[in-house]
């Protein structure tokens, strides 16, 4: 289903619009209890400057101002405290690439189509920096996965995309490390982000820490050595530089023109539902996401409504005063009204994930309010025509299955995830093209988990 089109579960978009204008701003402290802080100062300028800033593999909960237990994200969290934090945003995939996509084109995997490891998105398919491209944004990109690299049809739109090959990576860099480490992209984007070549800019940095094999620096290993203790270093690592970053666009000014969009592509599991790693199931653990939003005027405040990365396409279109052409976008809905004026009473009650990764699994996922139902295909840890049904209120990490208890509203959730699925079917706008891989790709891909 569309977002767009929500109605079908309830959403009436006009009504929704009008209490977007009504809404109180969002609740006012974190999940760790530190009061909200003082937002951006200035007025968003007509035609802002757009960053977005993507950390591979950050779970929502591995953060503070996610509900993190360890101290992983200091300076995270007091940027967060002057943003607009989403509580329940989530990815629509469970891996980078179809994730990414679906980032930058504002549609579900069915529609676009990139789904499997050799998929290349298609020329045909309208991307962001497309969009921004054409209406005057200069553009540029600075990615460490090599799951997105430009290879794979997602450059459309940049003047220029930076990939940090591994090969890059000094003497010393650990040989188990498959991507190159945030502090080898630092000099680049802190020079970029703090005196832009051109403006108004679109900047998109795809950082791959905290991602397999969880190896951060040593003064970082700070909880152990467990796999989640270096996870969290890597957390703690990542936070560093993306604190510095914002910290740079605000001293030089940058910050009182720009939109800075913060969010993951995927999470990751720790033998949550017995098994490790993304790109398995579609559980909260792989699915929910940071998102958060920064610019001038805004004032800071959470929203708990139910989003999706596929909403912020449209969203930064509407904040840069940019049309949208016709059918960009088509499955997103701008956050924009909510980001300004709070949240709204109804409209954005449900969201929608997947997996269909023919070579690793194929699951799917609907919540509605805080009723969420999983259904799995199949996947590497043997499930075959599984569904669970969970309350994530009550039960975030989805250990206590209700779908014997509860089996009026399991039929009634597999109807409605059906239909979703459905209708993102006939949004189809696009073939992936798949493409031959040569020895070098799938010993990177392998190295990063995507290749068996």
């Amino acid at each position: 289903m569309s977002r767009a089109s929500r109605n079908r579960v309830g959403s009436i978009a006009l009504l929704a619009a009008t209490v977007f204008l009504l809404a109180a701003c969002g609740g006012g402290r974190t999940p760790g209890g530190a009061a909200r802080g003082s937002g951006i100062p200035g007025v968003l300028p007509p035609r802002p400057n757009i960053v977005i800033i993507l950390v591979d593999t950050l779970r929502a909960d591995a953060v503070g101002f996610g509900g993190a237990e360890r101290d992983t994200s200091p300076r995270l969290d007091a940027w967060a405290r002057r943003g607009v934090v989403f509580d329940e945003a989530t990815t629509p995939a469970g891996w980078t690439r179809t994730a990414v996509v679906s980032l930058f084109t504002g549609l579900y995997p069915a529609a676009h189509g990139v789904q499997d490891k050799d998929h290349v998105a298609p020329e045909s398919l309208l991307m962001l920096a497309e969009v921004l491209h054409g209406a005057g944004w200069h553009t540029a990109a600075f990615v460490s996965n090599f799951a997105v690299a430009a290879r794979f049809g997602t450059g459309q739109g940049f003047d220029t995309f930076r990939f940090f090959d591994k090969k890059e990576a000094p003497p010393g860099t650990p040989r188990k490390l498959n991507y190159l480490p945030i502090e080898y992209m630092d000099p680049e984007v802190r020079a970029f982000l703090e005196h832009p070549p051109r403006e108004p800019f679109f900047a998109y940095v795809h950082t791959t820490d905290p991602h397999y094999p969880y190896l951060p620096p040593p003064e970082y290993l700070r909880w152990g050595t467990d796999p989640r203790a270096r996870y969290d270093g890597e957390v703690l690592y990542t936070d560093r530089y993306v604190g510095e970053w914002l910290d740079a666009m605000e001293r030089s000014g940058v910050l009182g023109r720009t939109i800075v969009v913060f969010t993951a592509d995927h999470g990751e599991e720790f033998h949550e539902h017995g098994g490790t790693g993304h790109g398995i199931t579609v559980f909260e653990e792989c699915v929910r996401v940071p998102l958060v939003v920064w610019a001038p005027g805004l004032s800071p405040g959470r929203r708990r409504a139910l989003v999706s990365l596929v909403d912020v396409p449209p969203t930064l279109l509407e904040a840069a005063h940019v049309t949208a052409p016709a059918g960009f976008a088509a499955e997103g809905r701008s956050l924009w009204p909510m980001i300004v004026g709070g949240d709204p009473e109804r409209g954005w009650n449900w969201n929608y994930s997947e997996l269909v990764y023919p070579s690793k699994g194929i699951a799917f996922t609907y919540r509605e309010g805080d009723d969420k139902v999983v259904h799995i295909v199949r996947d590497k840890l043997g499930r075959t025509d599984w569904t669970g049904l969970y309350d994530v209120a009550r039960d975030r990490f989805e250990q206590r299955n209700l779908a014997s208890r509860r089996p009026e509203r399991l039929r009634e959730m597999r109807d409605k995830l059906r239909a979703v699925r459905q209708e993102h079917q006939r949004e189809a706008r696009a073939v992936a093209n798949p493409q031959p891989l040569d020895e070098e790709a799938v010993e990177q891909l392998r190295s990063l988990g995507y290749v068996d």
